[in-house]
């Protein structure tokens, strides 16, 4: 195969939702971070920043760079009828839209709230119910990874934190409203695209309106029933911003951990040493969850707008102008991160950059990473023999505009001996 032209070249191609990208975009990341470390896309009127030190710096500098998506230069506001819609105005009511004080105000109200509940209840339902996906197709010694598990895990997690019943209409619901969110708000994806996924989460929302009622008027022993009480006991937590943090949960815990699933296993195949490491010794699992997460990021990149007129390694930013700040290339950065193309699940220390940054430092982080540990856990001792049918190149991935990740994983395996994992 002869050498990809370079970045100056002609012929140089850069396509982040192509399926070579989704595949494997780590050559072209590495082309960029030696390259053009400040990337225009052409045809987005964006730039694109691949290195470690780039990426952070934007993150972090909340003075020069919003998460405001009211701020970018091609923004148009909603005709004035449309003020009020529910989309609208939980838009404008979430944490990832909001910067500084309100960012922090939304922030740690939800937080506190998914903090206590995960060291108290979590670990034993994540163990139940990795089981529970498991029994339901080990006996065929085949299944879709990606359907009979990774999809249903993180949804699954989310959706018992907010009280709602395993199996029911209103999980569904929440995975389908998960999905719409995605691509609602993505300035890559096309407006037919938008527009369909924005009807969709009208219906959505409606009904999680509706579920926050009930909390009100029935409250139980669950996250959302948290939030609504701090609202109603005078925090001024209003319903948009409730509303607006459920979906960015659900986003957050559920489209990227599916992926992240999917993804250890893929490399924990990959390198049998490291799976023989992490099936033996549990205690490695922690750490394996943050190498994952590193080695093969879910995400594809993480939006911000100049606030005003600036530059980034002397290239202009207009004010407005969307920069996309590649977290996966800054994991793979060697500037920063030793040897960073080895998958090392004992990998220490660990870069926490991988999941966001500052404020906006993600906000079920701890939550992905115990699910990481216990579901992937419960894969490796139950399922012996695991194997990819067809082979690593043969796993699709989806078309995502958000987030890259395998659409199926046909897995073979047998089931392990209750005293051996062969």
């Amino acid at each position: 195969m002869p050498p990809r032209p370079l970045p100056a070249e002609p012929g140089f191609e850069f396509n982040p939702l192509s399926p070579e990208y989704d595949r494997d975009p780590y050559p072209v990341l590495a082309l960029l971070r030696d390259h053009a470390p400040v990337f225009p896309v052409p045809g987005v009127d964006a730039l694109f920043l691949s290195r470690h030190e780039d990426v952070l710096a934007v993150l972090a500098d909340e003075e020069r760079f919003s998460a405001d998506r009211g701020l970018w230069e091609h923004w148009t506001p909603p005709p004035a009828e449309h003020a009020n819609h529910p989309i609208v105005r939980m838009q404008r009511a979430n944490l990832l839209s909001y910067d500084g004080a309100e960012h922090t105000r939304l922030r740690k109200l939800a937080s506190a709230a998914l903090t206590r509940r995960a060291v108290r209840h979590l670990d034993a339902l994540m163990h139940a119910l990795a089981d529970e996906l498991i029994h339901a197709f080990i006996a065929r010694g085949h299944a879709d990874f990606v359907a009979e598990f990774a999809a249903l895990f993180p949804v699954a997690i989310i959706s018992r934190l907010m009280g709602i019943a395993p199996s029911s209409d209103r999980e569904r619901e929440f995975k389908a409203l998960a999905d719409s969110v995605v691509v609602a708000f993505n300035p890559m994806c096309s407006e037919a695209d938008k527009l369909r996924s924005i009807q969709s989460m009208t219906i959505h929302m409606e009904n999680v309106r509706l579920l926050m009622e009930e909390k009100r008027a029935h409250p139980g022993n669950d996250l959302l029933t948290d939030m609504v009480q701090a609202e109603d006991e005078g925090t001024r937590f209003s319903s948009d911003e409730i509303l607006g943090t459920v979906l960015t949960l659900l986003v957050a815990g559920s489209e990227t951990t599916a992926n992240s699933l999917s993804f250890g296993l893929i490399e924990l195949l990959r390198h049998p040493d490291q799976l023989a490491r992490f099936r033996d010794d549990p205690a490695v699992r922690t750490n394996a969850s943050l190498e994952i997460v590193r080695y093969q990021h879910p995400g594809r990149f993480l939006i911000r707008y100049a606030r005003a007129a600036t530059e980034i390694r002397g290239v202009p930013v207009r004010k407005g102008q969307i920069v996309f700040c590649s977290v996966p290339s800054a994991q793979r950065d060697p500037r920063a991160i030793a040897d960073p193309d080895r998958f090392d699940i004992g990998r220490e220390p660990h870069d926490l950059s991988a999941f966001g940054v500052g404020r906006h430092f993600c906000i079920g982080a701890q939550l992905a990473r115990l699910e990481l540990e216990i579901a992937l856990g419960h894969v490796v001792e139950r399922l012996a023999g695991l194997e990819i049918e067809g082979g690593f190149e043969a796993v699709p991935y989806r078309s995502n505009p958000a987030v890259r990740g395998p659409a199926a994983l046909p897995i073979r395996f047998r089931p392990a001996q209750p005293s051996k994992v062969a």
